[in-house]
């Protein structure tokens, strides 16, 4: 059997390295069950990532009818839950034909494997919740039509309470579209102090402006907080990345700060960071590097990918 095969094909390790890879087989134990003997049952302590490497395992509910609600086949996963110390007692694990599993981990348990290694189960973690993350998606989007209340629990989750754009949160929809977009992030020069000098009233009230101002200024976009005073906005591939860009930095400018300061301040401007390509972390992370160079060069400045 090809351990590290298996192991690599998991999505909750794809993330890692080779040398990540041989650490996580040294945690798992393979285990051979025979037709119909139990991984687990009802209501035991089980936190164990399991992954079938032959057979097939049924996940039968502790109901009236016993009844079967999902077949593991070689190469699939399951247990993630568990991993996080989250019981599934109302459920038992049984071997449907001969099987085997692989488990993880095997020895100590999943805290103490992330306290020893915890750059790898930094990796695991996020992965993990991405994973729950996409189901609880994937999910919404099956009753979504049906319930009206999951369109007003999405938008909870997604949107910025004080602007009313989408959160931070929201760029894990994005990343999963692979479509090519243009992505501006936008920071307001010296914002820090319209808080000091004016207070946190008037701060608030220049980000809902800056919310405002570049929802009007590009209304197909996709706009959101993305950190405290820094904004995302993304827009069709093929835009123009310039005419974008510049439509961005009139929007700012044209907010009344000198009305919202009560005087103090007479003018705004924003350091822009923009580039086009698929919504990755990796892609975001490049145009925050982006905008942060306009804004360590002084700031009311435009950066483009490619560009010094």
């Amino acid at each position: 059997m090809d351990t590290k095969a298996i192991v690599k094909s998991v999505p909750l390790f794809s993330s890692l390295d080779d040398s990540e890879i041989q650490i996580i087989e040294r945690y798992c134990a393979h285990k051979e069950l025979f037709r119909q003997e139990k991984l687990f049952s009802f209501d035991e302590s089980f936190n164990l990532l399991c992954i079938v490497t032959s057979g097939s395992i049924g996940i039968y509910s502790n109901g009236a009818q016993n009844r079967l609600i999902a077949r593991y086949i070689p190469n699939e996963s399951f247990g993630e839950l568990n991993l996080c110390g989250i019981s599934l007692g109302n459920v038992e694990a049984i071997a449907l034909d001969d099987a085997g599993v692989l488990l993880f981990p095997a020895t100590g348990t999943f805290v103490s494997f992330v306290t020893d290694h915890t750059d790898i189960g930094a990796k695991i973690i996020y992965k993990l919740l991405s994973n729950i993350s996409y189901r609880i998606r994937e999910t919404n989007k099956l009753i979504s039509q049906n319930y009206g209340w999951v369109s007003e629990l999405r938008k909870a989750i997604y949107t910025d309470r004080l602007t009313g754009l989408y959160n931070r949160q929201y760029c894990e929809e994005l990343f999963r579209e692979n479509k090519e977009y243009v992505i501006a992030i936008v920071k307001p020069d010296k914002f820090k102090m319209i808080n000091d000098t004016c207070g946190h009233k008037a701060g608030d009230a220049t980000l809902v402006a800056i919310a405002q101002s570049i929802r009007k200024a590009l209304p197909f976009a996709t706009h959101i907080r993305y950190r405290s005073d820094e904004f995302m906005i993304v827009i069709a591939g093929d835009a123009d990345i310039k005419k974008t860009a510049a439509a961005i930095a009139e929007a700012i400018k044209a907010i009344d700060i000198h009305a919202i300061t009560d005087g103090a301040i007479n003018a705004i401007t924003a350091s822009i960071g923009i580039s086009k390509n698929s919504v990755t972390q990796q892609a975001i992370e490049n145009t925050y590097a982006i905008m942060w160079s306009a804004y360590n060069n002084g700031g009311n400045s435009i950066a483009m990918e490619g560009t010094k």
